[in-house]
């Protein structure tokens, strides 16, 4: 075994390492160079296929980015296996993340090797010092026999040149990397004992929410020594179970802001993260886009501090729109406590007042008509089973976040028009579908001509409610969704002269 300095596997009298003899495991801080430098580093057979995405790897490159100007940043964790027989340190889990730091080294060295005589090239290849060579060890093996993982790792190195060589990823940000971020390193000796330790760092009990992640990253971002705020801010997050917050990222924020932009949405993972990550205002360069951001944000907190503000008794709440650029830090916990509160009023507005179809609906303190109102009880009350499937819940939640879209850029203004529209652009889709997945109402959500573009793109409420919405025609009805089937949307459609039966 190596007794080199860079030696991952490390006896417990070393600096930072801790030991724990009745499992072999061996804990230990490092540098990313020094977890490149491993020459032991490989990938077992068994490991899945490397499948980071272009946007996981920019993502990372925006992490580190952000956080330069810290002491040091940790990227994450690294569990190993001594594997003695094949003198290896096998990578038991995180393995995506130290393939594409290697990615980032081997980039950022052909750009010096084409780029000699600059004078911050040479800056980076003191960094770099014999870190290339190191790494050629592992580059020689074959880790991959898969064409998916090697089609991956070939589009995300030329990802991460692109990054480096627009000059997005400089001097500092690489000294940074190399020198300041960090992985913590276990290594265990025997091979079940490391699929152990992985499952148990992975699942205490249960998997840690997307959610989870952001509330780490935003705490951090989190720019105020006023302790007093910062519990006060993030006190309602706290309040929320992870069920009502994972739905309401999963079911709702994601989902709208995805699909007013014409993108997918069908689950809300950890790789999705970085939809709710955007711009610390308090950075020192940023771009002129976010000015307006800034001087609503500095000038909310002024007027809430001035004495106008004491005189009136009454704070102004920053503005949010549930599509806007994501402030991170303290905007971000506001803005999910914000759109909480919102969603949940909707919710409740709709289960308190489902009645008969002639009951007048008040949606936000606006009394809606009497078309628009048999829509919303009807959707309320309509034969339960019906309402319980699947296919009917993601039609229900298409219209529902289509609504809460409109309502959230537009107010309650042309209302009852709005609620007509985005039901019969939903509910087409239960009509003409047997059967409705999430693929279905996913691609009717993004269409380029679907209600989710029209809203985002719209400047005025009419720009929405004068989009035409086409009737159906029986023949293109589901089978279970004819005048025979005794279907309640198809009855309401038809009531509502969205049924075009003139070549029934």
């Amino acid at each position: 075994m190596s007794n080199s300095d860079n030696n991952i596997y490390v006896s417990q009298s070393q600096n930072e390492t801790k030991s724990t003899d009745s499992h072999g495991l061996h804990e230990k801080i490092i540098s990313v160079s020094e977890l490149l430098s491993e020459p032991r580093l490989s990938i077992p057979d068994y490991q899945r296929p490397y499948k980071w995405t272009a946007q996981n790897v920019m993502s990372l490159f925006d992490d580190i980015r952000m956080h330069s100007d810290k002491p040091a940043y940790r990227l994450g964790t690294v569990v190993l296996h001594n594997n003695t027989e094949k003198s290896s340190l096998d990578i038991v889990d995180g393995q995506q993340r130290t393939l594409t730091l290697i990615l980032a080294l081997l980039a950022i060295n052909t750009y010096c090797q084409h780029n000699e005589e600059s004078d911050e090239v040479k800056s980076i290849n003191k960094v770099l010092d014999e870190l290339p060579k190191k790494v050629q060890t592992f580059i020689n093996r074959p880790q991959f026999k898969d064409d998916f993982s090697l089609y991956n790792l070939y589009k995300n190195y030329k990802v991460i040149s692109n990054i480096i060589s627009r000059g997005d990823f400089i001097l500092k940000h690489i000294q940074f990397l190399l020198t300041r971020c960090e992985v913590v390193i276990f290594v265990l000796d025997k091979e079940s004992e490391a699929f152990q330790f992985f499952d148990s760092q992975n699942s205490r009990g249960k998997d840690l929410y997307p959610h989870d992640l952001l509330k780490a990253f935003h705490l951090r971002e989190f720019k105020t020594d006023d302790e007093a705020l910062r519990i006060k801010t993030v006190d309602y997050w706290e309040n929320l179970d992870d069920d009502r917050l994972d739905k309401l990222f999963s079911n709702y924020l994601y989902r709208i802001r995805r699909w007013s932009r014409g993108q997918s949405a069908q689950t809300f993972t950890k790789d999705d993260v970085v939809e709710f990550k955007g711009i610390t205002l308090e950075s020192k360069t940023l771009p002129p886009y976010t000015r307006r951001l800034a001087i609503t944000h500095h000038y909310i907190d002024d007027y809430n501090n001035s004495v106008h503000c004491k005189i009136a008794g009454s704070p102004t709440a920053y503005p949010f729109s549930i599509d806007q650029t994501i402030i991170n830090g303290r905007r971000f916990f506001e803005m999910v406590a914000h759109y909480d509160a919102l969603i949940t009023k909707y919710k409740a507005i709709n289960n308190s007042q489902a009645s008969s179809s002639e009951h007048i609906f008040t949606l936000f303190d606006h009394a809606l008509n009497k078309r628009a109102s048999k829509i919303i009880n009807t959707l309320d009350s309509y034969n339960s089973y019906q309402r319980r499937r699947k296919g009917d819940k993601l039609t229900r939640n298409v219209f529902d976040n289509a609504l809460i879209y409109y309502i959230d850029k537009f107010g309650t203004e042309e209302l009852p028009q709005a609620v007509e529209l985005l039901f019969a652009w939903a509910y087409s889709i239960r009509l003409t579908n047997y059967s409705v997945s999430l693929t279905t109402i996913d691609k009717h959500a993004t269409k380029s001509t679907g209600m989710f573009m029209c809203i985002n793109e719209a400047t005025l409420p009419k720009n929405v409610v004068i989009t035409s919405i086409p009737s159906l025609k029986i023949i293109e009805l589901a089978t279970n969704q004819k005048p025979e089937s005794g279907s309640d949307i198809y009855m309401l459609f038809d009531s509502l002269n969205y049924i075009d039966t003139s070549g029934a």
